[in-house]
């Protein structure tokens, strides 16, 4: 009689194990398909989460929370993801959490962040921090509690909690200066090869404003790790330009500019605009030229032939309201930069 009950727990067991494998298996099919058939990948997840398998269950709050071979419905997310919760799958303690926050409940996302760091919940502990320097808690939001549990992060070799520390600064989150330390560690794993860390590190060794040489041979360093975005790094090789070489800065605008691309031609216009007027006219005339508008020289100077150019290409742009308040002033380089942009697509 006792072999015959070993045998069925042993079957069970058995059982039991094919079917979770059955499940996993199922789940990253599903996974799968997300990226080829939306609607396809979203109803087969839907079949293995209305079985209680947890992660599916927990992928169901991402569809719905993104709106991924669905509508977003922040409400369904949420449902979805306190029966995650309620099954004890770990990552769905930080996502219910997000999409608290996106609801605007600050108030239950502390709460539930508090216990679910307590228990050492995972992807919790930084997300509780960003979201106190961040102020998505409401009234109970603490940013020094925040940067304080970022840098002790930091210190114990978590390279994204130190990146996101350093981008609080970036973003005017945080006042004063990031650690060095915080600082150095990720400009580290930027110049390793990683391109977000290195975007980070640059942009903020830039807000210092330091004119010493180590700290721009350090920016020029991150300037050429590879695959940083071109809305971040077209302004920041236009600001080392005017930092490294300011006695040809305008042919290195003119460069970088040339190489621009559309969506950041703008930007990056108008930060050199800033540093040098001239060197934007230069640019403008050559742009102007080009479309058939300019038949002047290119000598970088507003002359009347510049301007009648200018605002003509205003008005057959459908921009006079911004340029006729004056071709140097900053809303009206935005404007005629996007502009030329348009034209070049």
């Amino acid at each position: 009689m006792k072999s015959m009950i070993l045998a069925g727990f042993f079957a069970f067991l058995m059982a039991s194990a094919s079917l979770a494998q059955d499940e996993a298996k199922r789940f990253r099919d599903a996974r799968d398909l997300e990226a080829t058939n939306a609607a396809e990948a979203f109803a087969a997840m839907s079949t293995l989460a209305d079985l209680d398998f947890p992660p599916a269950m927990d992928r169901m709050g991402y569809l719905y929370r993104n709106g991924i071979g669905t509508e977003v419905d922040l409400q369904k997310a949420k449902a979805w993801l306190e029966r995650a919760v309620e099954a004890e799958h770990p990552w769905s303690f930080a996502n219910l959490a997000r999409v608290e926050l996106q609801l605007g409940n600050g108030d239950a996302a502390l709460v539930l962040l508090d216990a679910a760091v307590a228990n050492d919940r995972p992807g919790t502990h930084r997300l509780l921090a960003t979201s106190h320097i961040d102020k998505t808690f409401g009234a109970g939001s603490d940013p020094e509690l925040g940067r304080a549990m970022l840098i002790e992060m930091a210190a114990k070799g978590d390279d994204n909690a130190a990146r996101d520390l350093v981008l609080r600064y970036n973003w005017n989150r945080l006042n004063g200066e990031a650690p060095d330390a915080v600082v150095v560690q990720v400009e580290d794993v930027g110049l390793a090869g990683d391109p977000q860390f290195a975007e980070a590190a640059l942009v903020y060794l830039t807000r210092l404003k330091s004119t010493s040489l180590e700290t721009i041979q350090r920016r020029a360093a991150l300037a050429n790790v590879p695959n940083i975005r071109d809305r971040v790094l077209s302004v920041e090789r236009i600001r080392l330009a005017r930092d490294l070489h300011p006695e040809t800065f305008w042919l290195e605008f003119e460069s970088i500019m040339a190489s621009s691309e559309t969506e950041n031609y703008g930007r990056a216009a108008t930060t050199g605009f800033w540093i040098n007027k001239n060197a934007w006219v230069r640019v403008m005339q050559m742009e102007l030229r080009t479309l058939g508008y300019y038949n002047g020289a290119i000598n970088a100077r507003l002359t009347s032939r510049t301007i009648s150019a200018h605002n003509r290409f205003c008005r057959d742009s459908g921009i006079w309201g911004i340029c006729a308040t004056g071709p140097l002033r900053g809303p009206t380089v935005r404007a005629v930069a996007e502009a030329i942009a348009e034209r070049k697509k």
